[in-house]
């Protein structure tokens, strides 16, 4: 009996492996030549779509290197794994074409985790996936169609108006219901405010009096840029970081040819021509790849503003920033502010030392950091080092050093050992984009909260939003997608140009920096009401805030939870609205880390928010000459947009003084400034997207920022009777029509 069963056994593991043998010599046998050419369409996606994702994680070997890899290997791997799912198709007796609809298979599943693994979803990663796939293999049915010999030319002609017609419908899907997402708003031609005259003073971005020589210093062992290796005008000291980096991937090392205990102090210096000492500026880039360097990135500004009288420098630390292969290191954040002090401590060396071009040149006592992305954050951090490094003594001699302005240009704000930077009586400008898809929260405005000065400070502190910028732009090296490659392919690039967006940044931060540094006041109004720089700035959409420290507070509400009560004992009463105060709320619908008012109003009605000022507060303004109303407004007609809606009205506002006689005066707030809507931005290129990549990141098309009103109280006195704001007895809003939802904040007098 057991002779038998072994006879079985063997007759069947024959017969087994004879079918086996069988079905993959039959593996092929539908692949006729049609179908062989018609794998060169998936193939050429596929490929295309391997090299396109290798730019995005680039190994430092070169372009070129990194995309025939990735060709070459996914050719391979292609081929093996469309052989293996054609194998399997022959295993199950699937009578098709088995190698094209194996290779169609594997494709699509490389494609789809690609995808996927950038962050698009599970949705869009497999949709996105078919179309490619399905593009691929309609490409090759076109191409073997062409080269078939028995097709005639009309077979051929309708293959092609096919493709043609499939292409024209998946342009419309992608752009279908584009403009879904987008709150309309009403037009604002009826509600033009009175003209604002722009200031006569020179463009702050036009190049300026002084000649410029730009030179380099640097380890002299950079392996990757000779500007600081072999032909770096300087030798600096490399640092040791080690006592804040403890993981440091041996792949960084081999790459950049030193570790955490070495870092080196690379820095590209534009300098004007004379005799000085010149304001010294630092500028740092934030986390673009570290293999794709960005201290290059900012020589539009470095010249101007050396050509302004500023000594500038562009810090690198990209040994700092991300790498698909090597991660990044912790404590980065920290590290990237420390290194920004360690320039500035070479840099006051290269100040003593007479055999360098910087000798007695540099001012240190008014120094400006500037800082990208992240480096945005670095650079406030920097300001604020005792929070941090009070304990380093490896940054000794910088309390002779005066880092009096900072500039965040679309910073992060992440908590470095729970704790955030406070700056106090240091100017502060942030700049960001409302179509920025990398850093989409307007993070700038937080620190702009954390920013106090004393009182009757001439100094100040200032936002700017620009509806059509995004973030990469601002750095001439990152290109123009916010994301790397292949999801920045998704993103909407539809928006300002480059050159407008880096004229505007231009505008601002040397116009800040001669304020703050140079003592150029003149140039203050361009941060009160951006209008007043229309003849410099590009076509676009701007919003602004501004403070100073001779800004009397009327209302902050962020002292306490009672909303009937605000500054020195003053009062407040609404009738006929829906309010509260409430957390100011980012585009996630995060708290922005400061409180307002908010005034909710239905359609057709009408209601007010009166202040009525108490003897305290009008004995404080009584001290102070206070001649301008001043308050931030946000609007947020995101919660009562309704879908379908034909538009949401803007808010109708009219502010009333009242003095202690009993005299009222009313104005429109369309005489100072009208109401708009938040931009709305559309994120992706196609709406259906918005909601679904990367985690949702996009499903809000706008963010309410603040708009700084200033409302002169000689405009009343024009109206009706002179009055000074210590007599005054209450200020009212008067809210009209509707619906409508705004939030106020920073209430007060200033000057």
């Amino acid at each position: 009996m057991n002779i038998n069963v072994r006879v079985n056994v063997r007759s069947g593991l024959h017969r087994f492996w004879d079918w086996l043998i069988g079905r993959t010599l039959t593996t092929l046998d539908g692949d006729t030549p049609f179908w062989r050419n018609s794998v060169i369409g998936i193939w050429a996606v596929y490929a295309a779509s391997l090299v396109v994702t290798a730019l995005g994680m680039p190994t430092g070997l070169g372009i070129m290197f990194d995309t025939f890899t990735a060709g070459l290997l996914g050719t391979i791997a292609m081929l093996i794994g469309g052989g293996a799912a054609a194998f399997i198709l022959s295993l199950m007796y699937v009578p098709v074409p088995r190698f094209f609809a194996g290779s169609f298979i594997y494709s699509g599943l490389i494609l789809y985790t690609i995808l996927y693994y950038a962050d698009m979803g599970l949705y869009v990663s497999v949709i996105l996936a078919v179309i490619l796939t399905l593009s691929g293999a309609l490409l090759g049915l076109i191409l073997a169609a062409f080269l078939h010999p028995r097709w005639s030319a009309t077979t051929k002609l309708s293959a092609l108006t096919t493709a043609a017609v499939l292409l024209l419908a998946f342009v419309i899907f992608t752009d279908k219901g584009k403009d879904d997402t987008a709150i309309p708003a009403l037009a604002t031609s009826d509600t033009a405010s009175a003209p604002v005259v722009p200031l006569a003073l020179d463009n702050p971005a036009a190049p300026g009096a002084y000649d410029v020589q730009d030179f380099t210093y640097g380890s002299g062992n950079d392996r990757h840029r000779d500007e600081f290796a072999r032909d770096a005008d300087l030798i600096s000291d490399s640092v040791d970081a080690s006592a804040y980096i403890t993981r440091w991937s041996w792949i960084r090392s081999l790459f950049w040819g030193f570790d955490e205990k070495e870092l080196p102090v690379n820095g590209r210096v534009w300098m004007p021509e004379g005799d000085g000492p010149f304001p010294l500026v630092l500028i740092v880039h934030g986390n673009h790849l570290m293999e794709q360097f960005s201290d290059t990135g900012y020589a539009y500004l470095g010249e101007l503003l050396a050509s302004r009288g500023f000594i500038t420098v562009s810090v690198d630390e990209n040994f700092l920033n991300y790498s698909v292969w090597g991660g990044i290191p912790n404590q980065d954040m920290k590290v990237r502010a420390w290194m920004m002090l360690k320039h500035v401590q070479q840099l006051a060396d290269y100040n003593e030392q007479e055999e360098t071009p910087l000798y007695n040149r540099i001012d240190l006592d008014r120094v400006a950091m500037i800082g990208h992305s992240r480096g945005g954050q670095a650079a406030a951090m920097a300001a604020d080092s005792n929070r941090w490094f009070a304990s380093d003594e490896t940054l000794e001699g910088l309390d002779d050093v005066g880092i009096q302005a900072v500039v965040a240009i679309a910073p992060t704000d992440k908590q470095v050992d729970k704790t955030s930077a406070v700056l106090k009586d240091t100017y502060y400008l942030t700049i960001q984009g409302a179509m920025d898809g990398d850093v989409n929260n307007f993070y700038g405005d937080r620190q702009y909260m954390r920013t106090s000065f004393r009182s009757d400070s001439d100094r100040f502190k200032a936002s700017l939003y620009i509806g059509e910028a995004n973030h990469s732009l601002f750095n001439t090296s990152w290109g123009s997608m916010d994301d790397s490659l292949p999801g920045g392919l998704l993103l909407n690039r539809e928006m300002m140009d480059p050159e407008d967006q880096r004229e505007a940044a231009k505008v601002y931060v040397s116009a800040f920096l001669e304020a703050a540094l140079n003592g150029n006041k003149a140039y203050v109004e361009l941060f009160q009401d951006y209008r007043k720089g229309s003849d410099w700035l590009p076509e676009a959409t701007y919003v602004n805030r501004f403070e100073s420290g001779r800004f009397t507070d009327l209302a902050r509400f962020d002292e306490d939870r009672d909303k009937t009560a605000v500054s020195g004992k003053s009062k407040v009463e609404a009738k006929g609205v829906q309010w509260t105060e409430s957390d100011a709320l980012d585009r996630e619908r995060q708290s922005k880390g400061t409180r307002g008012v908010t005034l909710e109003w239905d359609e057709g009605q009408s209601g007010s928010y009166t202040i009525a000022l108490s003897d305290i507060f009008r004995n404080r303004l009584a001290r102070h000459e206070r001649t301008v109303f001043s308050f931030s407004l946000a609007n947020l007609e995101r919660d009562i947009w309704q879908e379908g809606a034909e538009f949401v009205p803007h808010p109708d506002v009219e502010v009333e003084l009242e003095t202690l006689d009993g005299s009222r005066v009313t104005l429109p707030l369309t005489e100072f400034m009208p109401v708009g809507s938040p931009p709305s931005t559309e994120f992706t290129i196609a709406s259906w997207m918005e909601r679904r990549i990367k985690d949702g990141k996009y499903k809000e098309s706008t963010e309410p920022v603040f708009q700084t009103y200033r409302l002169p109280l000689e405009r009343f006195e024009q109206a009706g009777f002179s009055l000074q704001a210590s007599e005054l007895a209450a200020v009212t809003f008067h809210l009209q029509g509707g619906p409508g939802k705004i939030m106020l904040d920073d209430i007060g007098f200033t000057d």
